[in-house]
């Protein structure tokens, strides 16, 4: 006994002096702003150890195994002074946390030569990048002018960025959000002479920034990372110009970058439909109406020490806007009956909107914590007057008709405020991780609507029925309240792989209070309202995540069982309906070489119907179309899937992109569309709801990117294709709706040489819409559309530029012309040194030919829409481009 005891003691007191000799270091690579430095070599040279490791994409390291108390930590990094540093354990804790290692740039430039040499585009799991330099950039060029020049990124004619053929919800600058992380601001304003990279990421969130985990969906987003050395300085730029019909612009953006410390500001004030400092018209102009823009606001951002930060931004804007349109609508109902309808409407609108967040911001190389309070003001009113023509039609004869003349007055109001926390421990074990976020949010909305309506009821023959008016006053309290979190506790497996479980909750609380008041300022009530529902979710997760060098997946599954519980007050409506949730979570990538990946992505989301699905009333503001809520929906669940591949060629530059994606839609909220009938033979079309399944999304897109002649021709492939697969009912019946559209672009990017830039491109789309009744069913759009725009810089500081676009469009109903060509130029002299000031006279749309036309498919309907948009004028603009940094 007693030797047992005795070895006992021995092993344990040699295991503990064992245990002594092994201690653990962990540390972070960050660089002069604080960004940490991925990719980094860290070498531990001691007496008995040599231990060499790589940093991670967040600069961190961790050095297990030493035996030694006294060690030489070496760290190097291409563009970086090489750093070494010795360091001395006292013995007293095995677990040792570094403080922060900062890498300072090299004091010398890059050849060029070399720098395009290298790479331009290096595939990762889940982040495209491409390097700066391998572009062509002229002097003073903005991001934009960048990005444009980028294989699978480009501007659709909506205005939105596009990468991989998903449109880029938010940009960064090295890691950090830049006002906000609006699209418009970052890539109209930062020059593009800072940028040394160009990185489009799979954004899974600050869970997966900061555990490494990839679950649920993903948004794509863009991070410009600027050169380490160009740090401190300052850029912005201003312009003030007048023209023709009272035209104007004055607006300016100016960044100054310290370091640590990042100031901004912005203002613009303009009335042609320039959205953001740096802007000018465009043929691609989103904006319909004629719309006058007073906006300012401010970004900052500081880093007091190595481990706390603040930012935040506050903006303002206003806007008035004036709008013409008018829409055809045609309604298809199973007794091939018609209804066709022609609304006119001219509004005038004024918002007010004021925005402001900050967050604090703690991190060290164990812990996380951020805190972002937030506040939202937005203010609208307006008027508008409309005209509705409708017409039934049987078997191509018009029977009876009406004409609705309406004026409508409105004014609404909805601040909100609220708070998001996030937090991220990592234990002494690695990959160990407790991570918890939590946001609240308070909102509501006060709504007025003063409504006038005549209406004209005419016979077959055209021949006047009745007249008849109708007046309401519509007062609306809305109040929403919504809290959300989730907390993750992450257990290591393997060195490579993880188990997770997760718990999350939601609960969003809705009180919409409605009256409705006549000529008379009397309450209807049975017009009228009080209806509070609310939606409360509970998740529980369990997910096994591997990440290794090539493959990276997480496969698990999800349990949600929710609520949704309402009740209108005084109309003995009550709601209790609960239900269950089962789906899968794949998340797959595979690094199948440095120049190809491969990826997987399949997420779900349930969606509560919203107010107006829910209110058991019938909104009778417009006569013609009133809608009814329906208090026993329950709530959707959509599948979603995507896959993707990435290809490119560092021999031939050439690149290619392709992705596949699909939505499934259980218990989709759909409209039931019904046709009432009333005295008279007049006729109404009310809208009310139910769940339906057998809704579902097809789509594909690709890119194909030819390089020839070291970039100075570039021959750029794009397309896409969807099918949309939509069910509803019309009169009870049920109704499906099968809605092809594709797309294929031809783009070329013309450089011969410095002094011409040269972009045509083809693009065609197909749209065809075919529902399941037959007769009247078919309805078919193509468009063809041909642009071009250039550059020449006739001499070194005069520039002649030109956009065209001329559209062939094919299949609108009854909307005139709808083949606008579209032609703008301009003439620039650039003065001062580095050309930094530059005056330039400019012709907009000069055959006065810009007008929007849109056509929109819902349920069973069809909405062809043309809107007016700014047309002719011309202007002379003054433009001051600053920018100055220490190397």
């Amino acid at each position: 006994m007693k030797a047992s005891v005795a070895l006992f003691i021995f092993l344990l007191f040699t295991g503990c002096l064992y245990a002594q000799g092994r201690y653990e270091v962990r540390g972070v690579l960050r660089d002069t702003m604080g960004t940490g430095i991925g990719g980094a070599t860290v070498k531990l040279t001691s007496s008995s150890d040599t231990i060499v490791v790589r940093t991670s994409d967040e600069g961190e390291f961790i050095l297990a195994g030493i035996t030694s108390l006294n060690f030489l930590l070496t760290v190097s990094n291409l563009g970086y002074q090489t750093l070494e540093k010795d360091y001395t354990l006292d013995g007293s804790k095995y677990l040792v946390v570094l403080d922060t290692l900062q890498l300072l740039p090299q004091s010398y430039e890059l050849d060029p030569i070399s720098i395009l040499a290298r790479r331009a585009i290096i595939i990762k799991k889940d982040t495209i990048e491409y390097r700066a330099r391998s572009y062509l950039i002229r002097e003073n060029a903005f991001t934009i002018d960048l990005l444009k020049k980028l294989p699978g990124i480009n501007i659709n004619r909506e205005g939105n960025l596009i990468a991989q053929g998903k449109i880029v919800t938010r940009v960064k600058v090295n890691g950090r959000d830049f006002f906000g992380g609006d699209v418009e601001t970052a890539i109209r304003n930062i020059p593009a002479n800072l940028i040394e990279k160009i990185q489009v990421i799979d954004d899974y969130g600050d869970k997966a920034r900061l555990t490494g985990g990839t679950d649920g969906g993903y948004q794509k987003i863009i991070n410009i990372k600027t050169w380490a050395n160009l740090r401190k300085g300052y850029f912005g730029n201003a312009s003030a110009g007048e023209g023709t019909e009272g035209r104007y612009q004055l607006s300016g953006m100016g960044n100054y970058f310290n370091n640590n410390r990042e100031t901004a500001f912005y203002g613009n004030m303009n009335n042609n439909n320039a959205r953001m400092p740096g802007a000018e018209y465009e043929i691609n102009s989103v904006n319909n109406g004629l719309s006058t823009v007073t906006a300012a606001g401010f970004n900052y951002r500081e880093k007091y020490d190595k481990n706390f930060s603040s930012y935040g931004n506050y903006g303002f804007s206003k806007t008035i806007n004036r709008l013409f349109s008018e829409t055809f609508r045609t309604n298809i109902y199973p007794d091939n009956r018609l209804i066709l309808n022609t609304d006119t409407t001219n509004s005038r609108n004024t918002g007010y909107g004021h925005h402001f967040q900050w967050t604090l911001e703690y991190e060290d190389s164990l812990n996380f914590v951020q805190v972002t309070p937030f506040f939202s003001m937005n203010k609208k009113d307006g008027r508008s007057k409309s005209m509705l023509r409708q017409n039934k039609q049987v078997y191509s004869f018009i029977t009876d008709s009406l004409n609705q003349e309406s004026v409508e007055d409105a004014y609404s109001s909805s601040p909100g405020i609220g708070a998001r926390v996030v937090a991220n421990h990592k234990f002494g074990k690695t990959g160990r991780n407790v991570f918890a976020e939590i946001s609240l949010k308070n909102g509501s909305n006060t709504a007025q609507e003063n409504v006038n309506a005549f209406v004209l009821y005419y016979d077959n023959a055209g021949n006047l029925n009745r007249d008849s008016v109708q007046r309401q006053f519509l007062k609306d309290e809305n109040e929403n309240f919504s809290a959300s979190g989730r907390i993750s506790y992450i257990e290591p497996v393997t060195k490579n792989s993880r188990v997770e479980v997760a718990y999350a909750f939601g609960y969003s609380e809705y009180t919409n209070d409605r009256e409705t008041l006549n000529f008379f300022m009397r309450k209807i009530d049975s017009l009228s309202n009080r209806y509070s529902y609310s939606f409360t979710t509970n998740t529980i997760n369990l997910l096994f995540r591997h990440n290794g060098n090539k493959h990276a997946y997480t496969v698990g599954v999800s349990v949600q069982p929710n609520l949704l519980a309402g009740e209108s007050v005084g109309k003995s409506i009550r709601i209790n309906r609960r239900g269950l949730n089962i789906v899968p979570e794949v998340n797959y990538s595979y690094l199948l070489s440095a120049e190809r990946s491969f990826n997987v992505n399949y997420s779900a989301s349930s969606n509560p119907p919203s107010y107006l699905q829910l209110q058991p009333v019938t909104d009778i503001s417009n006569p013609q179309y009133p809608v009814r809520g329906n208090p026993s929906l329950k709530s959707e669940l959509w599948h979603n899937f995507e896959i993707g591949y990435n290809n490119f060629s560092a021999e031939t530059g050439k690149t290619f992109f392709a992705g596949l994606n699909g939505t499934l839609i259980q218990d989709q909220v759909v409209s039931n569309t019904l046709l009432r009938i009333k005295e008279d033979n007049v006729i109404s079309q009310e809208t009310a709801f139910e769940n339906l399944d057998g809704s579902f999304m097809l789509g594909g897109v690709y890119n194909l990117s030819l390089p020839f002649k070291e970039r100075k021709y570039v021959l750029d492939l794009n397309g896409s294709v969807s099918y949309n697969h939509y069910v509803s009912l019309s009169n009870s019946e049920k109704l499906s709706a099968r809605n092809l559209i594709a797309s294929q672009a031809v783009r070329m990017q013309i450089n011969p040489n410095e002094q011409i830039e040269f972009y045509p491109s083809v693009i065609y789309t197909y749209n065809r819409n075919r529902y399941s009744i037959d007769e009247y069913s078919k309805a078919q759009l193509s468009t063809w559309s041909l642009g071009a725009s250039s550059k020449v810089y006739l001499l070194p500081t005069i520039v002649l530029g030109l956009e065209a676009d001329k559209n062939f469009n094919k299949g609108f109903a009854g909307m005139g012309k709808t083949n606008p060509f579209i032609l703008n130029t301009f003439i620039e002299k650039q003065f001062l040194k580095g050309k930094k000031a530059a005056f330039r006279f400019s012709a907009f749309d000069i055959l006065d030919q810009n007008t929007s036309v849109m056509r929109t498919i819902q349920n069973n309907a069809t909405l062809d829409n043309r809107s007016n948009r700014l047309g002719r004028y011309f202007m002379l603009l003054f433009k001051l481009n600053l920018n100055k940094f220490e190397a």
